[in-house]
């Protein structure tokens, strides 16, 4: 009952109706006592008592309880945060029992599944059993697959789904999540944005149009940046691919916008060249990665620009975090210094000087200069 607001719902809605404990008593056939205690929270009502002093009351049993079984956006983002947090300085463990209590009171509350869904993947590497985390993942994801009614948050359920089916190597999973083909793009914002200027909502219009160019913006550049993995032996298409990538992030300054979509491009684009062999080109795109550090403000939010100046509310209603960083501060920080200094590919081009000259800037920059000790 430790969620529930019984006694200060009970004693509201008698005082709101104008009725006496001995009355409320006199209806549901108990003692006045009994109601006493029930206002002052000393005690509950028999479970079969519940309908009757719903009906008196004319609300819910949730609504009596004072139960919410589906969580508000701003409380789930709330909760989201302060579970990130306890990660940075709790056990994995005693984090996983809190979520796991809070799960099971609103587990019909599909949109909080997927947050809980996500926060395990995101710290999941530092459970005693990662694979017991992910294999929690994928049945959070296949319950909202299953049971719940909302295009938008099964198709994020599959996603996440499939990136566990892929941390697991079940990559036939994965092709039958997704499928095996790249998906048409129908250009359906063009035709909503046309239909909703029409209807006289030209701002709406002129927001769904930024969120496309915004969306498809980035995913030219999440999609560039995977290619070079796959293109090091063709050396001409890897410097041109680079080439266009940065072209890009200068000029929508997706620095700014995406400080994460920046950041893993340089990470991916050095140690490519350091697998063709190629350090002075990989110095010069992790220089660039510490530049980005070196801009971060913290706490991270996801925000528009001058450019995209409708992007922040879309932001707010469709993104389950909002602006909200995924991870707590502090990890977020460690992981940018550890991508460079704990990668074994980065080895050789970490003896550079003004490379490590760099790097103290970023860790001072992120407030973990011991971490450089």
């Amino acid at each position: 009952m430790e969620h529930f607001q019984f006694a200060t719902k009970l004693a509201t809605k008698r005082k709101e109706l104008g009725v006496t404990q001995e009355q409320v008593a006199q209806y549901v056939g108990v003692s006045k006592a009994a109601v006493s205690k029930w206002e002052k929270g000393q005690s509950y009502p028999d479970i079969t008592l519940l309908p009757k002093l719903a009906t008196y009351f004319n609300v819910t049993i949730d609504a009596l309880l004072g139960y919410e079984p589906q969580m508000t956006t701003a409380h789930m983002r709330k909760i989201y945060a302060e579970l990130a947090e306890k990660f940075n300085k709790h056990r994995f463990a005693e984090v996983q029992q809190e979520m796991e209590e809070l799960l099971a009171e609103y587990y019909a509350c599909f949109p909080f599944l997927l947050q809980m869904a996500q926060l395990y993947l995101n710290y999941y590497k530092r459970a005693d059993e990662p694979i017991v985390v992910l294999q929690r993942v994928d049945e959070l994801c296949q319950r909202i697959v299953e049971h719940c009614s909302d295009v938008k948050v099964i198709y994020e359920a599959e996603m996440l789904q499939a990136y566990v089916k892929l941390e697991q190597g079940q990559f036939e999973q994965v092709l039958e999540i997704l499928g095996e083909e790249a998906r048409m793009q129908y250009g359906t914002e063009i035709l909503v944005s046309v239909a909703l200027s029409m209807r006289g909502e030209h701002e709406k219009a002129k927001e769904v149009l930024q969120v496309s160019m915004y969306q498809h913006m980035l995913g030219i550049v999440n999609s560039a940046t995977n290619s070079l993995q796959y293109e090091i032996d063709n050396p001409t298409y890897f410097d041109e691919t680079i080439h266009r990538v940065e072209a890009l992030l200068q000029l929508f300054s997706i620095g700014k916008l995406n400080m994460n979509a920046g950041l893993v491009f340089y990470l991916q684009a050095a140690a490519g060249y350091m697998q063709q062999q190629q350090q002075q080109k990989a110095l010069a795109m992790l220089k660039k990665y510490c530049d980005l550090c070196l801009q971060l403000k913290f706490p991270i939010e996801l925000r528009g620009d001058q450019y995209f100046y409708l992007l922040d509310d879309w932001i707010t209603q469709n993104i389950h975090l909002g602006a909200q960083a995924p991870r707590d501060e502090q990890s977020i920080k460690r992981d940018l210094l550890a991508s460079i200094t704990k990668q074994p590919i980065f080895g050789a081009a970490l003896q550079d000087k003004e490379l490590q000259k760099m790097l103290h800037k970023v860790a001072k920059h992120l407030q973990l200069k011991e971490e450089m000790r």
